[in-house]
């Protein structure tokens, strides 16, 4: 068996899931569109409201300030991998994921959100941690690492030097 993840808008156009397999939506806060995409939607392991708000407002105060990438920068701003791991150590969620290592040990299984880029989603931490205990694969689409990396380096060719602040002259 496999479990798979992707996002809405890949499913059926880019990736198509057989007719025999489970498609389950893993977000809080469903569209209408979602029931017509997926069998169903789990929002128990869907990211905690706190953590979602403060991913979006870091990433948002990022994209004003024209980063290349803000996805990446609010990930590691609010910590979102621990916290979403921590969120899914509760009790709660942990019957949660006892019952969907069941199903993926009985047929592949895929877990759709909305995140197109899988290195700053929960789906891809959701998958790990599914995983960690039963013995199958997880197959991303698109492939994590397949993403071309951005090019977050400035050319320092273009960058003033200290000497040209100072007047030609260096303390």
């Amino acid at each position: 068996m496999t479990l798979h993840t992707t996002y809405f808008s890949g499913v059926n156009t880019h990736y198509e899931p057989a007719d025999t397999d489970l498609v389950l939506g893993v977000v809080r806060y469903p569209k209408d569109f979602v029931d017509r995409v997926t069998d169903r939607n789990i929002p128990a392991v869907a990211p905690p409201d706190d953590l979602l708000d403060a991913f979006k407002t870091v990433e948002e105060a990022a994209d004003r300030d024209g980063v290349e990438n803000p996805s990446a920068v609010a990930w590691q701003g609010v910590d979102f991998e621990e916290r979403y791991r921590d969120h899914l150590g509760q009790a709660g969620q942990q019957q949660v994921l006892d019952e969907l290592r069941a199903r993926i040990q009985q047929r592949d299984v895929w877990l759709v959100c909305w995140e197109k880029d899988p290195r700053y989603c929960h789906r891809r931490l959701l998958a790990d941690v599914l995983l960690e205990d039963i013995d199958t694969e997880a197959v991303h689409h698109p492939d994590p690492t397949e993403i071309e990396e951005r090019d977050d380096e400035q050319d320092t060719s273009t960058l003033a030097s200290l000497t040209e602040f100072s007047g030609g002259e260096t303390a």
